[in-house]
């Protein structure tokens, strides 16, 4: 698994709840800042935090504002998708 593919998306619960921007948050983190890796099994479901570690990989360190107004377009995006998925 490449870390872009996943294989569920459980994300949709409360996309805007104040813990998974926490988890977004701390994944980042541990991608960029604590240097951790994250295992095949880790990366089957496509999580808040796994999403933030993602995108830390790809984009490297950055401050927690941007870090934050990246989660948030992620839910805008996620809000958007749902919204697309209920139309058609």
């Amino acid at each position: 698994m490449d870390g872009l593919s996943y294989n569920s998306d459980p994300r949709y619960k409360k996309p805007e709840a104040n813990a998974h921007g926490k988890a977004f948050k701390n994944g980042w983190n541990d991608a960029t800042m604590r240097d951790k890796e994250y295992g095949t099994a880790a990366l089957e479901e496509l999580t808040w935090q796994n999403l933030g570690y993602r995108l830390g990989k790809i984009l490297g360190p950055t401050s927690e504002d941007t870090q934050e107004a990246m989660y948030n377009l992620c839910v805008r995006q996620q809000r958007e998708a749902n919204q697309v998925a209920s139309e058609q």
